[in-house]
């Protein structure tokens, strides 16, 4: 191979002013979550459909076969040695040939185009760990070990809990005619969601899983998990890569934010994904691992930071130039990685720049290998395979925190007419990114932020209807609801089937003991602080799945979901080992929340999690609050399960054999999860399931 030229590195320097721009985002939030909304005229609409969960989102376009470009690149004719001590390691990357759609780049063997490995910056040392951004909470307790149970959620450390979002039982009827708010006042008139911890949180949009968002990710090796000790940080650097993209959108005079998969409380979700070690060692691999997982959703774009050290970041790119929504950079899956010498926001921020579609060949300043050549700006550098000399055109290094110099590659918007950006793929259009503030707290780089105008005692919401909403994550028994935040709103009441069923004080909702296959409606209604009501917005319908059952077909895999709180049955980060809890997480139908029931005779069954092959066992005595964990299958006593409907029968039950003990979701959080366990059967709705093929 031919050894590559001396190169200029990226460089990621935080100089003052962006040093505290960052610094920001620990101690300060949004106040204001998306303009007043929800005060349309008139009476109650006609409802509007709404999608299941797992559909596109709106009348989504379907990607191009193949990118266009103004010009047809060079393909790479020559791959540079490998040097490892910088992270530029080309190992199982092959020079796309001419006319391929990854030309004048790499492919993968997962099939995947690459720019190939980005340099570190000066003086980053990518064999040394990133040390964690933020101390994490004290640790959740080993339900093998503890005598004591685990603290409350509202006791527990707040990196440490695991915050849901309302729930409402759609079969209770109000017990009066007009019921009546909770008699304690809400914590803030205008309170959109709970807040996460300070300085990991980001603009929560809709139910925060439903449509095109991105999923951070952390991917380990086996007996290498340092979720626990680096989960504050990951959401902190998730959070600052939001800053990036947010403030560069402000520069434009608009408003961008990532679209992440979040937590009822605007904290980006972070999965825990074990991989084979050997699936580490090389880029194309690890994104196979990870999509045999089932993380290879269209939907779906995943910033991944990997515990390695053989990069120090590389991200897919589409290299497709065409302006409209079907460019090829507007879909998943799409995968960048950054390893631990590396982790940050910065260099999160750039893998997912690429992902996104920057920058492309045709741009004013291409560096013609996914790069820019004006600095300062977070995609410019002098790269392979033609090492451009830079040129400092954004004088300010605070611009090395911002995208696009200039504005006038790849990020713009609103540019001007007959531009580069206005005839070419645009970052700033992509559907992974919103162009609103969320409904829910956010970081925020100004530190001096307007504050929330407090409502007047003669003042309300302004509206006479309730805002408009949107109904996701659809399943057999339950569903959520959600909507824009009401200037002036104190509470929320939510309208199912034309009539009330409760009062929250967040933009969204859990319905669950929903029945199967059936029609609904829901609409929401404003009160303000000083009691008075608006009519219901316009109401959407929607309809539950169907399917599901108290007899699972061996053989087939199946998601155990929880209706009430929206968990599903999971081993602890996709492990493999022997003694892995079982955890109650979102539900996302990825590998780890997948099961297989097996016949074990004499009525009873043996649950066989897909992603190891080990069955669920109890660990110790049947009894209250005791936990299960995976271990291998054997015929035992200990892994006997008895399967039974439940509920208001379209749910089951899942009985330790012939005990009085079922298995519900507890409130013991467990890294933001929480511990599954044994509890006294008494038909609560955490100990409801349904059984759905993913």
């Amino acid at each position: 191979m031919k050894k590559s030229p001396a190169r200029k590195p990226r460089r990621l320097i935080f100089a003052t002013a962006a040093v505290a721009l960052l610094a920001t985002v620990g101690v300060v939030a949004y106040q204001g979550v998306y303009e007043p909304g929800g005060t349309a005229a008139g009476g109650v609409a006609a409802p509007a459909p709404a999608a299941p969960a797992a559909a596109s989102p709106s009348a989504a376009p379907e990607p191009a076969a193949e990118p266009t470009r103004d010009e047809e690149p060079e393909p790479i004719t020559e791959v540079p040695e490998d040097e490892p001590a910088k992270g530029l390691v080309y190992k199982g990357l092959k020079p796309a040939p001419k006319d391929d759609t990854c030309e004048g780049v790499y492919r993968t063997a997962s099939g995947h185009c690459t720019h190939g490995p980005d340099a570190p910056p000066p003086g980053v040392d990518i064999k040394k760990d990133t040390p964690p951004a933020v101390k994490p909470a004290a640790p959740a307790e080993d339900p093998a070990t503890t005598e004591d149970p685990a603290p409350a959620p509202d006791q527990a450390p707040a990196g440490e809990r695991a915050v849901t979002t309302p729930a409402l039982d759609a079969s209770a009827l109000p017990r009066k005619a007009n019921p009546q708010p909770p008699a304690a006042t809400p914590a803030a008139t205008d309170r959109a969601a709970a807040q996460g911890p300070a300085g990991q949180t980001v603009q929560c949009d809709g139910d925060g899983a439903t449509g095109n968002r991105v999923q951070v990710v952390y991917v380990h090796a086996p007996g290498q998990d340092r979720y626990a000790r680096y989960l504050p940080s990951f959401r902190k650097w998730a959070a600052d890569a939001d800053v990036i993209y947010s403030e560069s959108a402000r520069d434009t005079g608009g408003v961008r934010h990532i679209r992440y998969v979040t937590a009822a409380d605007c904290t980006p979700t972070v999965l825990n994904i074990e991989v084979p070690a050997s699936a580490l060692a090389e880029f194309g691999a690890t994104n196979r691992a990870l999509a045999a997982k089932g993380l290879d959703r269209r939907d779906r774009k995943y910033m991944i930071f990997a515990d390695s050290q053989v990069y120090c970041g590389i991200g897919t790119f589409a290299g497709d130039e065409r302006p409209g929504q079907n460019n090829l950079s507007n879909f998943g899956p799409s995968y960048g990685r950054t390893d631990s010498g590396c982790w940050g926001g910065h260099t999160a921020a750039h893998e997912l720049g690429h992902n996104l579609g920057a920058v492309n060949n045709s741009a004013p300043n291409t560096s013609r290998g996914a790069h820019c050549t004006d600095e300062w700006d977070v995609m410019c550098y002098s790269d392979t395979p033609y090492y451009p000399k830079m040129r400092t055109v954004c004088g300010d290094r605070a611009y090395e925190n911002r995208l696009d110099c200039n504005h006038d590659d790849y990020f713009h918007t609103n540019p001007r007419p007959g531009s580069y950006l206005a005839t070419h793929w645009n970052v700033a259009d992509n559907q992974f990114l919103m162009g609103h503030k969320g409904n829910g707290p956010g970081p925020t780089p100004n530190p001096n932020p307007t504050p929330t105008p407090t409502p007047s005692p003669t003042g309300g919401t302004g509206g006479t209807t309730g805002p408009d909403v949107t109904v996701g994550q659809i399943a057999q028994d339950s569903a959520v609801v959600s909507w824009r935040a009401v200037a002036g709103a104190a509470w929320y009441q939510v309208h199912l089937d034309g009539r009330p069923i409760g009062w929250v004080n967040t933009p969204s909702a859990r319905l669950y003991n929903l029945k199967p296959d059936t029609a609904h409606t829901v609409a929401v209604s404003v009160r303000d602080a000083s009691g008075r009501d608006t009519a219901p917005g316009r109401a959407a319908s929607f309809r539950t799945a169907g399917g599901g059952g108290a007899t699972p077909v061996p053989g087939t895999r199946y998601v155990l979901a929880n209706g009430a709180t929206g968990n599903a049955a999971e081993v602890w980060g996709g492990r493999t080992a022997d003694g892995t809890v079982l955890v109650g997480s979102p539900r996302n139908g990825y590998a780890q929340q997948q099961w297989y029931f097996d016949d074990a005779g004499a009525g009873y069954t043996r649950i066989r999690s897909a992603v190891s092959g080990k069955c669920l066992q109890l660990g110790g005595t049947a009894s209250a609050g005791m936990w299960v964990a995976q271990q291998p299958c054997r015929a035992v006593a200990s892994q006997q399960w008895r399967i039974a409907r439940g509920g208001n029968g379209s749910g089951v039950t899942v009985s330790a054999g012939d005990s009085r003990y079922v298995l519900g979701v507890s409130n013991r959080p467990y890294h933001g999860s929480w511990l599954i366990e044994l509890q006294h059967a008494a038909g609560a709705a955490a100990q409801v399931w349904t059984v759905q093929q993913p």
